[in-house]
This record gives structure tokens, C-alpha cells and sequence, in this order.
């Protein structure tokens, strides 16, 4: 995940399985996203994520060799008079090749950081007429 320095940044990450507590949110674990085969086997994958909202953008990658391997980063917008995003946790997917293969560190830091959508989601107050005219935005493309 670039960012404007150009670095991608990442961290290890705990298993996603939900939880409660301080910040929790809904999420499905990491045991729901692997394709399970007729025989009880699974398949290895690969899986590059975003989630995108207007103050935060959360990118993981997932390598599912055995047990799964993922890396997180984690960019919130600046606050206050300050411009931009910041990193508030990770480190560059690249520095995390021996974790979670160098293939899926190039691919998962070559993805460029989605600026416009996080631009074009209305924040936690905005009004339902902020909402509605995102909503239609993106109907009409």
C-alpha cells in the first residue's frame, strides 16, 4: 500500500476471529476464509484486502499456506489543521517477504492508496443528505 512517501507499510497481525471489547467490530475469522474441499482439505490462497472508510483505510494480506500468515497496516487521516495520512500501524509490506512471501509483499505494495474513495465516503457525522448524495455518486458513476 503506497502511501505519499511511496513506503508500504504493515505489521503482523492477530487472528481476525471477533471479538468484544474496547473497539471491537464485526468481522469474520480467519477460519471462514479458506475454500474447503470435498475431502476436508484446504486449498492455499492468497488474499489481498482493503477496507476503506473515510478516516481509516485497513490493508491486509493474507497468505494461506498451512496456517494462515497476515500482515496488516493500518492509515488514518490526519486530524486537526494537518493534512493527509499517516501510518498508525505496520511496517512496509516488503519487510514482511520472509512472513508472508515475497510475491504477495510486491503485489500487496504495488497497490495504490485509494485516496478518492476514502475522499468520496461521508465521514461518522455526516448528515443523511450527505449520505444520500454519496449514494447517488456512485450510482451514477
Amino acid at each position: 500500500m503506497q502511501q505519499m512517501t511511496g513506503q508500504a507499510m504493515t505489521t503482523l497481525a492477530k487472528s481476525l476471529d471477533s471479538s468484544t471489547g474496547p473497539g471491537a467490530e464485526a468481522i469474520t475469522g480467519v477460519h471462514n476464509c479458506v475454500n474447503a474441499a470435498a475431502d476436508g482439505d484446504t486449498d492455499a490462497s492468497a488474499t489481498v484486502t482493503l477496507h476503506i472508510t473515510h478516516n481509516r483505510v485497513i490493508a491486509t494480506a493474507m497468505m494461506n499456506m498451512g496456517p494462515a500468515k497476515i500482515a496488516q497496516c493500518v492509515f488514518e487521516r490526519r486530524r486537526g489543521s494537518r493534512k493527509g495520512w499517516e501510518l498508525v500501524k505496520g511496517t512496509d509490506f516488503n519487510d514482511e517477504t520472509s512472513w508472508i512471501s515475497p510475491e504477495l509483499a510486491d503485489l500487496a505494495s504495488r497497490i495504490p492508496f485509494p485516496y478518492e474513495v476514502a475522499n468520496m465516503l461521508p465521514g461518522k457525522r455526516a448528515t443523511a443528505a450527505a449520505v444520500a448524495q454519496a449514494a447517488q455518486e456512485v450510482a451514477n458513476g
